[in-house]
This record gives C-alpha cells, structure tokens and sequence, in this order.
C-alpha cells in the first residue's frame, strides 16, 4: 500500500501522475523551477523510526523532524541558512552543515566557510558544534566566523560518525589557532570539541587511524602506511603523480584492509591493499574512475559502489543479500532513476528518490522488511507531470570523429522538428550532466526550447581517454564539441540551425561568452552565469589562493587550459574578453557577488570590454548570492533575466 505523508513544514505536496501529453500544455510559472527544492536533505535515523529533512516556507528553510508514518516531532525555522548536509549521528541528535559567504581574518579572506550544528530531537536544542575546545594543552573558546584568535568553529566537511569501542562517536575536522587541519571529538549536546591527534586517515575501531596516505607534490610519489606497534609502516607506494593522485577510500571489505583507487593507463582501477603489508589484489570493478564507495555507515567496511552510467544508475554490493534487496527496489520502479538517499545500517529501511518521466525527483521510504513503500513528497510539487519534457541520450559524432554524448530535453506537446534550440554545457569542465529532472533545461523546455547538454571532450563518466582529450582544449575542440551538436541536430532536422542560442553557467558560462567571440557564426545570442572570460587573470587569481606558480591546482588548471605560464600568450586567442571584436549577437552576464570560485571581476572585466567595443551587452548582479545560486532569491533573478532574454533574442515560436 503506498500513501502520502506530508512533510512537517514542508509544502502541500500531491501525487505524480503520469498523463497523456495531447498538446503543448501552459507552462509552470518561473517560481515553480526557481524555488528551492520543497523537500531536501532527506535522512533516516539509525533505528528506522525517524526522518529528517528541510523544507521550505517562502523563502525561508525549515528543518523537520517526523516519524516514519507521518507524525510530526519538530520543526525548527533555519531562515535563509544555506543547508550542505543533514545526518543523523544517533537515533536523537541530528547533523546540521550550513555555509555563509565571510571574510575570515587568517583564513584567505572572502570565501565560503562552514559551520555544523547538533539538534537534540528531545530537547528540541541547537548547538553549535566545535564552540569551544578542551584538551591539547589549553581549553579555548572557539573564534566565530567573523574570525579572531584561538580555535575557529568552521568545518572543513561535514560531520561525520564512526563506533569507537562500540559507541557511535561525532567528529569534525577544523583548523587549530595555527590554521593546521585537526580532529575533533565532539560532544552533540554542548558542542565542545577535543582534539584527536592520532585520527588522519583510515579510523580504526579503537578510534586510532590504522593507514594514512601520504604524497610529495615536488617529487609525484603518493603511499599508504599501516600502523605498527611502534609508528607507521609503508605498505604500498606509486609514482609519478604529479597532478592526479591514487586515493585512500578507507576500509575494504574487512578491517584488514583498504581500498585505493588508482589513475592507470586506460582508467581508474581499485585495489584492495591488506594492512599486514602483503600483496594487493585489484578488484574486479573494471574502470571506477567516476565510481562513488558505499560504505556501513558505522563500521566504515566498503559495501558497495554507486556508478553513473549513461543513461542509468547502477549500485554494485560485495554483500549479495544486499544486491538482491536493490535489485527488488529497482524492479518496483520500472522505467525510473533510482537513487539511494539513505539508509538504517541494517538496510532494512530506505529513503530513495525516482526521477523520469513525469517525474521532477520523487522521495519514497521503502521498508524492506514489510516489502511496501510511501511516498514522502517531490523535489518540485509546482511543476505538473505533463510539463516535463522527455529527455533523450544521444551520441553524435566531432569534426575529428570523436563520439560526443549528450542529453535532449524536448519540449513537451511540440513535434520534433525545426525546433528553436538552447545549448546549454556544464561546469566544471571536469564534471558531467546526469539523467533525470534537470530544472535548467526543464524549464527552457517547458517554454518551447529544445534543450542539449554536450558532454563535450573532458567531461567524466565516459572514460578517461574521453576526459583527457579535453587537455588543452579550452576554447578550441571543447568549444566545437558544441557547435557540432548543433551542425548534428540541424541535420537531424530536430532543431532549426537559425533559431540556436548558448546558455550556460561555471565553465558553461566560460562557453557561453566563447560562442559568440571564439567560434562565432553559430548562435544569435549568448546568456553566461559565472563565467571566467580572461584566462591569464584567473591563472593569477588561482596563484594568490593556492600560493604559487607551481602548485597542484596551478599545474591542473594549465594543463586543461593548454598553458605552460600564466602569461602562456596562447591564452589570450581563447581569453572571450581578448576576442570581443568577433562578438555579434546580444550577450547577457549574470554573476554573484559572493562567487568564491570564479571572482565576479570575471563577468565585469567582459562587460567593460564589450561596452567598449560597441557590443549589446546586459550585466545583471546577484547581490548576496554564491557560486551555486544557493537562494531561492538568486536562481529566481537569474530566470527572470534569462527566460526574457531567450525569448526576445530566440522567440520559441
């Protein structure tokens, strides 16, 4: 039997049917895509009785707390805090990670930093985690955000839970009055945290780190040791890795190893190394190289891998009874994405999300053990099944031959022909679109556009030769990757070659100012969020953050840029700002103040150069907003400048 609970403090949320498609239907307004997720974060306490989740009221987020058949224990209005995580630690406190945009003293100045809290279910209490500290030599009261001497309560990740001696414990990695990353222990109902000198690496069930890996930057030599008696011994080393380095995942599938996934020729592979120093056996994963590890959330003993393939997700269990309950999950939900939210540690009960279509991203508890589910609520409640575009995987193929995938949104009740186009590439570069309910390109679509995400050369998941045939293409057959699907879908007769507009956002708006300036001729107007637009001045900025000309980040940002130097005069023929004479259609710019990752002055910098050439340019600012549209506010300014935009330069119809 399957019902509906409604989520404490959360919207209204109604079933999702899939309906007939007869006509192009009236569009969802921009609010029902800009607005936050109506439910996130979801999380299953360690007993099976508890879920927790945020939810959104206005533009304000709410954390809830109900039991698992509806019947509401606490609602704690959180504001405009931006929420990166929510676990629980035990079956009565639950995580909390937030992120504010500050300029922290000591610490780099402007960036995001993060905090955690521990609400007590009983008590209905908050605490801030790591507000003071005790042990070390000195007991200290921690420097808030605003920064300051002593300890600082920021994180460096979200908390995490690990049994130690057979009591689930909470620790958080911070930084000491030296801004040196530590452990702490923390105490969930007063906050105080203390320090774990002896934790670095893989954690043992005494709460000792039992392997650690280690790397020389200068030289390329990465190695784990194994605790001995006495100190740590080498048990596996590997060698020229001067920018992508082996990882210590953590255990493997016993406590007498661990799992090390390796950058080889051909792809990533996983090796399980045994602790006592005898020799390591390469598991039979095949290429890993975008494969995420499952772990017991409390033993931290490998259980399985999640792979994203495609067009489809897989999870992989060393265990088999697990491998059949999954697959049992999967089959009820035939012709749907099926990710694992969370879990109990037994797995006797599930939270998981279906996507596909009809369907914007629908949470469902699943409890095993009885062998029923109930639906919880979806991501986007104001969006109707019948406005969701089909998604299509397709393939085309490169001016040099090489095989490009993509992803098609099409736009609901329209034939599929002669249909106005938006490209729209990804960030990263080093990153990938996925298949399911994109909101990006479901709202594009739902206006009438045909939407393609190009999973151009140096893009993951499609396996390292495709990723590393992006080195040194930014702006060249990266860039083509692109007008090549359009020449693609033009021959195809799907999209109309003089209706093409490029919108993107990260590395993607880095494209969209290149279409018009780099490989002109192709589109009749460019829309770019957060864009880089001079790549020698955002080499320099990466230089002043990572402290140098030589560093890792510096070393990975020139080889897929194709740059010896910072001053690499090749640089400037695919720096947009450099090319702006070549611009010829309209261009919008759209950029956050609080961008942390590419500077604002990016955008600026390319609008002052183009104003300057005589070009159409519009800048629109995003006060207060990060490089992740992290507010309900932000992503809705963006749609509001966007959408016209598109429509006034690209008319859908």
């Amino acid at each position: 039997m399957i019902r509906t609970i409604l989520a404490a403090g959360a919207l209204a949320l109604t079933s999702v049917a899939a309906l007939p498609v007869v006509a192009q239907p009236a569009p969802p307004p921009i609010e029902a895509y800009a607005s936050l997720p109506a439910l996130s974060n979801l999380a299953i306490s360690p007993n099976g009785e508890r879920i927790a989740f945020i939810g959104q009221a206005g533009v304000n987020r709410r954390l809830g707390i109900q039991t698992v058949t509806g019947d509401p224990l606490g609602v704690v209005d959180i504001g405009t805090q931006k929420v990166r995580s929510v676990r629980w630690a035990d079956d009565d406190h639950v995580l909390i990670l937030t992120s504010t945009y500050s300029d922290l003293a000591g610490m780099g100045g402007d960036s995001e930093y993060y905090t955690a809290q521990s609400y007590n279910v009983r008590t209905r209490s908050f605490v801030t985690l790591l507000n003071r500290t005790v042990g070390g030599g000195a007991n200290m009261s921690s420097t808030r955000i605003s920064g300051g001497s002593g300890v600082f309560n920021i994180v460096s990740g979200p908390p995490f839970v690990h049994v130690v001696n057979g009591e689930p414990r909470t620790f958080v990695t911070s930084f000491n009055r030296d801004f040196q990353r530590q452990t702490f222990e923390v105490d969930l109902d007063t906050g105080v945290g203390t320090p774990r000198d002896d934790f670095n690496g893989v954690m043992g069930p005494d709460g000792r780190a039992v392997a650690r890996a280690s790397w020389d930057p200068e030289r390329g030599r990465w190695w784990v040791s194994a605790r001995r008696a006495v100190g740590l011994t080498q048990i596996w080393t590997s060698e020229d890795h001067m920018i992508d380095t082996p990882s210590l995942l953590g255990f493997g599938r016993t406590e007498e190893s661990v799992i090390v996934r390796v950058p080889e020729d051909g792809g990533d592979h996983l090796y399980e190394i045994p602790l006592d120093g005898s020799d390591p056996r390469r598991l039979a994963f095949g290429n890993v190289g975008e494969a995420s590890p499952l772990y017991h959330p409390r033993t931290g003993v490998l259980q399985g891998f999640y792979f994203l393939g495609d067009n489809d997700q897989e999870y992989v269990f060393t265990d088999e009874t697990l491998g059949r309950a999954w697959a049992s999950v999967t089959a009820a939900y035939p012709d749907r994405h099926v990710t694992l939210v969370s879990s109990t540690p037994d797995y006797s009960k599930l939270i998981v999300q279906t996507q596909g279509e009809g369907d914007t991203g629908t949470f469902q508890l699943v409890d095993l053990t009885a062998g029923r589910a109930v639906r919880i609520g979806s991501q986007y409640p104001a969006v109707p099944a019948e406005a969701v575009g089909e998604v299509r995987f397709i393939n085309y193929a490169a001016a040099d031959g090489t095989n490009i995938p993509a992803y098609l949104t099409l736009p609901p009740g329209r034939e599929v022909a002669d249909l106005p186009l938006i490209v729209m590439p990804h960030g990263g570069p080093q990153a990938r679109d996925e298949p399911g309910f994109d909101y990006w390109a479901q709202l594009l679509a739902s206006r009438g556009y045909a939407v393609l995400q190009p999973q151009f050369r140096g893009s993951v998941g499609f396996g390292k030769a495709h990723f590393e045939a992006g080195f040194g293409e930014w702006g060249r057959k990266m860039q083509t990757d692109l007008s090549d699907g359009v020449r693609h879908l033009a021959a195809e007769g799907i999209a109309d070659p003089a209706r093409v507009c490029i919108w993107g956002w990260s590395y993607g708006g880095y494209a969209a100012m290149a279409g018009p300036t780099i490989d002109p001729g192709v589109y009749r107007c460019a829309a770019a969020g957060a864009g880089v637009s001079d790549l020698p001045r955002m080499l320099d900025w990466e230089r002043d953050q990572t402290g140098g000309r030589d560093t890792p980040v510096m070393r990975y940002w020139k080889r897929f840029m194709g740059a010896s130097r910072i001053n690499d005069g090749s640089l400037t023929e695919v720096s947009p700002t450099r090319m702006v004479q070549n611009a010829d259609v309209p261009i919008l710019l759209i950029h956050g103040r609080d961008d942390s990752v590419v500077p604002y002055a990016q955008s600026e910098m390319f609008a002052t150069a183009l104003r300057r050439a005589g070009k159409d340019v519009e800048m629109v600012d995003l006060v207060g907003e990060d490089h992740w549209l992290s507010s309900a506010s932000g992503r809705l300014a963006v749609f509001n400048a966007l959408v016209p935009f598109l429509e006034r330069h690209n008319p859908p119809h």
